[in-house]
C-alpha cells in the first residue's frame, strides 16, 4: 500500500496586499494559492474549506509544477540509460504527478508588503525524484497585476532532467471565452502515447479566436502557445495570462462540471521524462548540469473593472 507524504493542512497563511489587490499563499502546504482577489472579486477560484483543513492538492487556487509538470507513466522514467521508479505522488492520481514541489512545506525566504519568496530543498527518497533540487517561487504583486517567478536549480552531483510550470485555477462563468495562439497539439495522455510526438491544431481544439468554455471538455498541452491567453467573462471582465522564460507549452485542463478552467504554462510536455528518453522531439526536458538553473515567470492581469 503506498504510503503518501502529504500535507495534512494548510498551516499559516501569509497575505500581500496592494492597492485592491490580494494574494494568499500556504508555504507549508505547497506554496499553493489560496486566493487572489481584486476589487473584491476573484480572480482565481478560491481554496476550499475542506481544501484549508485537509490539505487536499485540488481544493486550492493554484500551485507550483516542480521538477516536473504533469503525469509520468510506466511506474517511473529514464535518464541516461538507467531506470528511475516514481511512486504515485499524491492518492487522487494513478501515477507520479507533478513532482514534489506541490506536496511539501517551503520556507520563506524574503516577505514584504506585497512579496513573498518561497525555497524549497528536495533531498531524493525512495519513490521519489531522484535528484537533489532547489525551488524558488517569488510572488509578488505590481501595479496592475499577480507576477510568480518559477526557478529550479540543479543541486545534485550529477546532470538531472527538469521541468517548471503552474496550475492556477480561474473561474468560468456562463458565456466565458477563451483566445490564445498555438502552433500544434500533443496527443492525450496515456501510456502507450509516449512515442507519439506533437500534431497540428484540430477542428475545436483552435483557440486562435474566442471560443466558448462554459462547457468544455479539455485536457491537451499546446505547442509553440504565443505566451497569451486572454479570457473573458460574459460580462467583460478580461484575465490576460502571460508567460516567458522556460513557460514555452501551455496545458490546458478542463470538465463539463468544473466551473473554472486552468491555464497551466508550462516547459514540458506531459510524460516529458519518457519522450526524452524515447526521442520524441520537442518534449520540452531540460538537462540542468549542477549547479544550473531553470526559469520562467507567469503573470495574471485582470481588467481594470475586473
Amino acid at each position: 500500500m503506498t504510503r503518501f507524504s502529504v500535507p495534512g493542512t494548510a498551516g499559516p497563511l501569509v497575505s500581500l496586499s496592494r492597492g485592491d489587490r490580494t494574494v494568499t499563499v500556504a508555504p507549508a502546504c505547497g506554496a499553493r494559492i489560496v486566493a487572489f482577489t481584486a476589487q473584491g472579486r476573484d480572480i482565481l477560484r478560491p481554496a476550499s474549506a475542506a481544501g484549508l483543513a485537509t490539505g487536499k492538492c485540488y481544493e486550492f487556487a493554484g500551485f507550483p509544477l516542480l521538477p516536473y509538470s504533469g503525469p509520468i507513466f510506466g511506474g517511473g522514467f529514464r535518464f541516461k540509460d538507467e531506470f528511475f521508479p516514481l511512486k504515485r505522488t499524491v492518492p487522487e492520481e494513478p501515477t507520479a504527478t507533478h513532482g514534489e514541489g506541490w506536496i511539501r512545506p517551503w520556507r520563506i525566504v524574503a516577505q514584504e508588503a506585497h512579496r513573498l519568496v518561497l525555497q524549497l530543498d528536495h533531498h531524493p527518497r525512495e519513490g521519489e525524484f531522484p535528484f537533489a533540487w532547489r525551488g524558488e517561487v517569488d510572488f509578488h504583486l505590481d501595479n496592475d497585476s499577480l507576477s510568480i517567478g518559477i526557478a529550479l536549480s540543479c543541486r545534485d552531483h550529477r546532470p538531472m532532467p527538469a521541468g517548471i510550470g503552474f496550475h492556477p485555477y480561474f473561474p468560468k462563468s456562463p458565456g466565458t471565452v477563451m483566445r490564445f495562439d498555438a502552433l500544434g497539439l500533443w496527443p492525450p495522455d496515456s501510456e502507450d502515447a509516449v512515442t507519439l510526438p506533437c500534431g497540428p491544431l484540430l477542428p475545436g481544439l483552435d483557440f486562435t479566436q474566442d471560443r466558448d468554455v462554459s462547457a468544455i471538455v479539455l485536457d491537451r498541452c499546446y505547442e509553440g502557445w504565443g505566451g497569451k491567453v486572454e479570457l473573458t467573462h460574459a460580462d467583460g471582465r478580461r484575465i490576460v495570462i502571460t508567460g516567458d522564460g522556460a513557460l514555452r507549452k501551455l496545458q490546458i485542463y478542463d470538465a463539463w462540471d468544473y466551473p473554472y478552467i486552468c491555464i497551466e504554462p508550462v516547459s514540458n510536455a506531459n510524460d516529458g521524462f519518457n519522450r526524452q528518453a524515447a526521442g520524441v522531439p520537442g518534449h520540452g526536458v531540460h538537462v540542468l548540469e549542477p549547479g544550473q538553473s531553470l526559469q520562467g515567470s507567469l503573470r495574471i492581469q485582470p481588467s481594470p473593472d475586473g
